[in-house]
């Protein structure tokens, strides 16, 4: 038996059409924005010496900070840059710690995201008050406006156990792609949704890709001693480093995962969709990226860390029907569906004992999928003519009240027992979307097809159908209205096609046709022909 999960939902405009987006909630409201400490952000010049290509900066005592990290100005390849931090933690130094260069976690360049620079990965230091850095070049360039990000995360009510977003409920139809699983929505780690305002305005809106065909595995290169209470202000931290320093409109990964075995949502935009992240600069198009807490290059990954990466990658692809086991082209480069960073740039990146991980999760991943790509859904869309008909999947294949459904670039289908498949297209898919497929007219129960009317068009649902025609626009016909035209002949009676949507009028319900009006009566139930 396979399980799904029930989602409030929004409507929210995309790409012209309205979309029922998962808003990210938690069981119990969380105050992200107003957290019990309000964060802190200090930028520091790293002085370069004169004539030489070195960088410095030495501060003792400073304001608390929990992460740090180093940026400058954009840099096509920031391959010979080399920085080294140390903290001081109550009056006593750290040693020296090399951060790691990464100008390959970023937005597309045609996305022309916020302001961008280049820079480090964050480094998580927990508590520190002071600090040292340095940056040195081994090209003998010399790097002007370098800055160090001091980010206290403050404290939030997200702090104290954060709950999963999602609530499981049963759906015993086998078809069913794997389920999300178990993850910790925004409001979980304390988001400031305000931040996405920080680079500009455009920033704040949610970009979407078309589709989803792969998936990214990355580490933050983060230390690995962190506790289970420090999750939620890591995040914190690096969302404002990725705004702040880096110069992007949100956190660049879609997901992390913390070495409990801990699901995160990361960048905003409605987990079920291609949301666009910033985390494998020229291929986050068409992919998603899910990145491990900590630093895997000399360390392995514990065994919940994989199981749960293992979840969201197969509850991904299985919903927008993409095999673990295959191939795929993104700009222009052959990859593993599931592959690594190093995969598309030269990077350490996710660490060599993750990368090493990645058949394991391949096949893994592909054991929860059931080892095949198959629903009503999918089977539908392939008689439709696949793909090069119907469009990419956009929003996978999600449930809904007493079914599933999934998006395509040109089409939507949506699938129940009593319905079987059936797909929307055009202005009857845009106006079905604004009802919802709970609303007052149902699932579809038959294609679009032309009306008894010369130039109309109509499709039928479970509650009603949907009539259009040039002089008449589009409108829905449902519940005892609906039964009542049916009755006398639909669109080919004397009443001809509607002409409004539904309206109250004293003592009932009213619409009307071409030649006439139907009047559902409060009083008695029945309906009246004017």
């Amino acid at each position: 038996m396979r399980t799904t999960r029930s989602l409030r939902l929004a409507l929210t405009a995309v790409t012209g059409l309205v979309l029922f987006i998962p808003l990210h909630t938690a069981p119990t409201p969380v105050a992200a924005t107003t957290p019990a400490t309000a964060p802190s952000y200090e930028e520091l010049p790293l002085n370069p010496a004169a004539g030489k290509s070195y960088a410095s900066t030495a501060v003792p005592q400073t304001k608390p900070f929990g992460l740090v990290g180093v940026t400058w100005p954009y840099r096509t390849s920031s391959a010979q840059v080399e920085v080294k931090v140390r903290v001081q933690r109550n009056g006593t130094w750290s040693a020296w710690q090399k951060l790691t260069v990464e100008d390959e976690h970023a937005p597309d360049p045609a996305a022309k995201e916020g302001r961008e620079r280049s820079g480090t990965e964050p480094l998580w230091v927990g508590d520190a008050g002071g600090v040292e850095a340095s940056l040195t070049t081994t090209d003998g360039t010399t790097v002007e406006d370098a800055k160090i990000a001091l980010i206290q995360p403050g404290t939030s009510p997200a702090d104290t156990d954060p709950q999963p977003t999602t609530t499981i409920s049963t759906d015993a139809t086998s078809g069913a792609p794997y389920p999300i699983p178990a993850i910790i929505g925004r409001p979980g780690w304390g988001a400031d949704e305000r931040l996405r305002s920080h680079n500009g305005a455009a920033c704040a809106k949610p970009k979407y890709t078309s589709t989803v065909q792969a998936a990214f595995v990355h580490h933050t290169a983060d230390r690995n001693d962190y506790t289970r209470a420090q999750v939620p202000a890591m995040i914190r931290s690096m969302y404002a480093y990725h705004v702040k320093s880096r110069g992007w409109c949100d956190l660049g990964y879609n997901f992390l995962v913390d070495k409990f075995g801990r699901a995160w949502e990361g960048r905003y935009g409605g987990m079920q969709l291609p949301v666009l992240g910033a985390h494998t600069g020229s291929f986050n198009a068409s992919s998603f990226g899910v990145s491990l807490i900590g630093n895997y290059e000399k360390t392995a990954p514990s065994a919940q860390m994989l199981e749960m990466t293992a979840r969201i990658v197969a509850w991904k692809l299985d919903a927008n029907y993409r095999s673990p086991l295959g191939t795929v082209v993104l700009a222009g480069t052959k990859l593993n569906t599931v592959s690594g960073h190093r995969d598309t740039k030269a990077t350490a990146c996710p660490g060599n004992n993750l990368y090493s991980k990645l058949s394991w999760l391949r096949q893994r991943v592909d054991t929860l999928m059931g080892k095949s790509i198959s629903t009503e859904i999918y089977r539908y869309a392939q008689a439709l003519g696949g793909y090069r008909a119907i469009g990419q999947p956009f929003w996978g294949e999600h449930p809904i009240k007493g079914g599933r459904a999934t998006y395509f670039g040109a089409r939507d289908i949506y699938w129940s027992p009593q319905t079987g498949a059936r797909s929307l297209q055009g202005g009857f898919r845009a106006r079905f979307r604004q009802l919802g497929p709970a609303g007052v007219l149902g699932l579809p129960v038959a294609e679009q097809r032309n009306g008894g009317v010369s130039g109309s068009r109509l499709q039928a649902f479970r509650g009603g159908a949907l009539y259009w025609s040039p002089p008449t626009g589009m409108h829905a016909v449902y519940g005892l209205i609906s039964r009542r035209y049916g009755a006398l002949g639909a669109e080919r009676s004397r009443l001809g096609l509607p002409t409004s949507p539904t309206y109250k009028v004293n003592g009932g319900i009213q619409q009307r046709f071409q030649r006439g009006k139907l009047t559902l009566s409060t009083r008695t139930g029945r309906v009246y022909e004017s």
